[in-house]
Order: C-alpha cells, then structure tokens, then sequence
C-alpha cells in the first residue's frame, strides 16, 4: 500500500506520550478557554475542575482503546495517510458523541432549559474537541515525520556502508548505534519481537540471540538483494544456510539442521520466492568450481 503512516505513529512509547500530552493540553485549554459555555453550567470553580477533568479522562479513554486497537492492528496490516486521517477523525467523533451524550443524560433539566438539542450540541463539540486536538496531534505528527525522515537517513548511510563491507552484515538499532557485525555464514534467521528484532547468529559453536530495536521491515530493506530473505511477516532468513524446506501441516517450514534452532514458517506470499531461491542456492553449491 502506498503512502503508509511511518512506523514511529504506532510506536508504544509515541502514544503514550500522545495520551499524556493532549490530556495536559485538553484540561489547561478547557480551563481557560471553557468551550461549549461549560463554565456556566456549574456552580463553582471547583465544580468545573472537576467536570473538566473528567471529560479529559474520557478524552484519554478513548484516546488510549483507539490507540491500542490500531497498534494491534498495524503489527498484520498496514495503515495508509488516509486510512490515519480517518481513524483520528473516528476518535473525535467518538469523543464529541461522549460529550454530547453527557449533558443529556446527567444534566437534562439544564439542556431543557437552555433550549439546546443534540444535534446542535454535537455539532459544537465536534467542532470544539477537533481545535482542541489540533494542536498535540500535529506536534506528534511533525516529530513522527522527523523521526522518519531521519531514520532514512541513516538507512541510506547503513546501505552505503554495507556495500564499502559485502563481507559482513552489520547491524543497527533505530538510533544509528553499531549493534552487532556478524559474517553471513554465521547468521541464521531475524525475529520480529515488538518493537524490536531477535538475531540469531552463531559464535563460539553456540546459537546466540541478540535483540536490537529495529523493524524487520528496515532489516528487509537494508539487506535487500543479499541472502537475508523476508519469509513471513516475523522472520527473515539467511536463505544460504537453509538445508532443507519440507511441507508440514500445508504450511511450508525452512529447516536449518542445527540442534534447538527451530523450524522457520514460510507464508504462502513467500513460499515461490523462497523455493526459487533455495533452488538456485542448491545449484550454485553443486556446480563444479
């Protein structure tokens, strides 16, 4: 899909600091600016904080299900601008619905009263809780963007530096920092693990894992056209120290014939790919030198 959101919109620590900052945002806003006329609906000032904070906590609620809903949905699908967009326009919706629901149900002699209906008081909501979301949401956008634009940075310096070092395959975390220089023969397979990636590798006769933060999509594009092969959407494999692919269950598995190294799943977007390129490694093994 085209024109996906970056990696860093559904990063966890990204949204709990969205959460964090349109909370604080959200309460000294209402504070001040006291929208919707709220201010007149109370008695005191002290009424008001707390009606105040508890629409800010309602606000965090459905800030922090929708939030988890999409990070869960990002890890199997990804999310285009658009897609975004709409989602961020469903949790002000979701919001000013909340809202408008409130007066009505806690405060209905008020609502009379003051002649409002609910769909006037929807429409001021949307309204009002949309400016108020405008200002966090784009702060944490612009430095989502940054972030991206800087991490592709360091890919195309990582890309440039592989290639000054075909012998080896050398691995960095998001910031840029050297995490791990490893010979291709020595590695095995790459796990996604959250936000991080699991490398397996061997050293001293012995299997080792070492967990990076990183994407295995980064991984994937980084060592693009080398024998790091995306097989599924958890693993990349080195696919010339793979001895055998066998059919199990209707699903393909990669077999590395080490001891305590698991079986790899190859999914079925994967599976063609992954047969030609064992198929040409065999070959190239076989042929006389």
């Amino acid at each position: 899909m085209k024109n996906k959101i970056p990696h860093y919109f559904n990063e966890k620590q990204n949204v709990i600091n969205l959460v964090i900052y349109t909370a604080i945002y959200a309460e000294l806003f209402i504070l001040f600016f006291a929208p919707f006329k709220s201010r007149t609906w109370v008695e005191n000032d002290w009424q008001f904080l707390f009606w105040v904070t508890v629409v800010v906590l309602v606000a965090m609620g459905v800030i922090a299900i929708s939030r988890t809903i999409m990070y869960h949905h990002a890890k199997h699908h990804d999310i285009s601008i658009i897609a975004y967009a709409c989602w961020i326009l469903g949790e002000v919706s979701a919001m000013a619905l909340i809202y408008s629901i409130f007066p009505f149900t806690v405060l209905p002699d008020f609502t009379t009263q003051k002649g409002l209906t609910f769909f006037a008081l929807f429409q001021e909501a949307l309204l009002d809780t949309l400016f108020i979301l405008l200002i966090p949401y784009t702060i944490i956008t612009l430095v989502c963007i940054i972030k991206s634009k800087n991490q592709h940075i360091q890919e195309l310096t990582h890309q440039y530096k592989e290639n000054i070092s075909p012998n080896m395959y050398i691995f960095y975390d998001e910031k840029g920092e050297l995490k791990l220089s490893v010979r291709p023969e020595m590695l095995y397979y790459i796990e996604a693990a959250d936000n991080y990636i699991e490398i397996h590798y061997m050293a001293n006769g012995k299997m080792q894992t070492l967990l990076v933060r990183n994407s295995l999509k980064r991984i994937e594009t980084q060592f693009y056209n080398t024998q790091l092969v995306r097989c599924h959407r958890s693993y990349i494999v080195n696919i010339g120290n793979v001895q055998l692919l066998k059919k199990t269950n209707r699903e393909l598995m990669i077999d590395f014939s080490i001891e305590n190294l698991p079986n790899i799943p190859v999914s079925k977007g994967y599976s063609n790919i992954i047969t030609e390129l064992f198929s040409q490694t065999v070959q190239n093994e076989t042929l006389p030198s």
